[in-house]
């Protein structure tokens, strides 16, 4: 499903005609700037499967005072484990998840010296391979946000609110959500990249 089918799924529940395109509508930039929002917000939000890539990343030249560099990928839009690992032995596993590491500069910054794997939640830029929960719960979400300015309704809004978080919980339910993620280091800031514009 593509991302204007998905809008008109949100239009479609404030009970709105469809459009064709995000060119013709008359708030067409407004629909795309509001989805373009809420499917990165429900990605960093609610870590879904689909959307977590672990990745190996090679130590940096640069150092940050004592310790080493790794630079997150280019695609991350949240962090949410780090991993010690070696990258002299790629077929070594994951011995234990990094505890003592700092976030600067978009990199990790950790005394580990040999390598660090991170799992993430990567942006995602084709709406195509979205799961059917993921998709109803953008619209849902979309649909709440428009309502007040389309239809004027708080109610509606209420009610479409209440339809994301039963989406959201279904999802959950079915494990499509990853429930293991563990914090950020309170000495660290959450990542979390505004790539609304990329």
């Amino acid at each position: 499903m593509s991302k204007i089918e998905i809008i008109n799924r949100a239009l479609l529940k404030l009970g709105e005609p469809p459009i064709s395109s995000l060119n013709d509508a008359a708030f067409g930039k407004s629909y795309e700037l509001i989805y373009e929002d809420v499917k990165n917000l429900l990605l960093s939000s609610y870590p879904w499967r689909f959307a977590v890539a672990t990745k190996r990343l090679a130590r940096r030249e640069q150092m940050y005072g004592d310790k080493f560099m790794y630079q997150l990928p280019q695609d991350c839009l949240l962090l949410l484990k780090v991993f010690a690992c070696s990258l002299k032995d790629l077929t070594e596993p994951r011995p234990y998840a990094l505890q003592g590491y700092e976030l600067a500069d978009n990199c990790i910054i950790s005394l580990i010296d040999d390598g660090v794997e991170v799992e993430y939640v990567r942006v995602i830029h084709d709406d195509t391979p979205f799961p059917p929960l993921f998709r109803e719960a953008i619209a849902a979400k979309v649909a709440a946000e428009l309502a007040m300015r389309i239809k004027h309704s708080l109610n509606l809004k209420q009610a479409l609110e209440n339809e994301f978080l039963t989406l959201v919980q279904q999802a959950e339910l079915n494990n499509e959500i990853t429930k293991d993620a563990e914090l950020v280091p309170d000495n660290s800031w959450v990542l979390v990249r505004q790539v609304w514009g990329d």
